[in-house]
């Protein structure tokens, strides 16, 4: 068994060292490599597997099409890769289109919260906000050190400012109070906390309220937004979609607001909700 300390040094590595490669490889060597990492998966990742069978089942009723999954995935991890490497028309170029985005105008300098999930590719997302005029500040669940350097390459290249997890909470409220944009990951609950309960499709999950907490907090309103790659890898251009603002005026209507979002979105688009583990609640486990 490799320990953690190895395991963790051999991440980081192996990262920084793809990070690097892309540049010299060019876009379609490593979406060669990316592709070829998503039918290893299919074919030996046996809990990852069954994990996204799992998700399948519990929002659209069948396992059809899983394994597009794994491929959208890793074609989403060429992008990424090659995001410190390129210029803006790059990243334009990969905009198809962005539904609504006049929801979000209205709100540059005056602050408002960003709600998504790991659907499409959020780091694209991020980037692509920050070229179209919308930079903020996003939270990422990343260690400090050469894990988080490593990172910030890909997440701060277009003017989105991270914040480490701990400590993050007064800080999203200074950046709002201060006319910012905050970005949120919130389909998966990753802290301490024990998230709110919420139904998808057949199934149940903890997500955390943090969106919902800063929304009462400053009255601050709160979209949905996502964005989704409709092909693979050179050909993959992204759709987006950004909801109308909404202030709720509780924690429980705030929780139900982002369900019902998060659903509608990941019953279109089940094949690119990037969750590979299975934190479905137990019907036993339930109050």
């Amino acid at each position: 068994m490799i320990p953690k300390s190895l395991k963790k040094k051999l991440t980081i590595e192996s990262f920084r060292f793809a990070n690097r490669s892309a540049k010299f490889l060019g876009y379609r060597k490593v979406c060669t490599l990316t592709s070829l990492m998503a039918e290893i998966q299919i074919r030996t990742a046996k809990r990852r597997v069954e994990a996204v069978k799992k998700n399948f089942r519990m929002i659209k009723g069948d396992e059809i099409g899983w394994q597009e999954t794994f491929r959208y995935f890793w074609s989403s991890v060429a992008d990424t890769l090659l995001l410190p490497h390129v210029d803006r028309t790059w990243v334009e170029g990969k905009i198809d289109r962005i539904e609504n985005l006049h929801y979000a105008e209205p709100f540059k300098g005056k602050g408002l919260i960003v709600v998504t999930g790991h659907i499409g590719n959020p780091e694209m997302l991020a980037n692509i906000a920050g070229v179209l005029g919308f930079p903020g500040v996003a939270v990422a669940e990343v260690p400090s050190g050469e894990w988080f350097r490593e990172f910030l390459k890909i997440r701060e290249r277009f003017g989105l400012r991270i914040i480490p997890v701990k400590g993050a909470y007064p800080r999203l409220v200074e950046a709002l109070r201060e006319g910012h944009f905050v970005y949120l990951v919130s389909d998966r609950n990753v802290s301490r906390e024990k998230g709110h309960l919420i139904k998808l499709g057949k199934g149940y999950r903890r997500v955390p309220t943090g969106f919902a907490r800063l929304s009462l907090e400053t009255k601050t309103p709160v979209i949905f937004a996502y964005g989704v790659p409709l092909g693979r890898c050179e050909e993959g251009k992204y759709y987006g979609e950004v909801s109308p603002p909404y202030l709720p005026d509780s924690l429980d209507s705030a929780m139900e607001w982002f369900s019902d979002r998060l659903y509608e979105t990941l019953k279109r688009w089940t094949d690119r909700w990037f969750v590979f583990w299975d934190e479905w609640e137990s019907p036993t486990e339930l109050p």
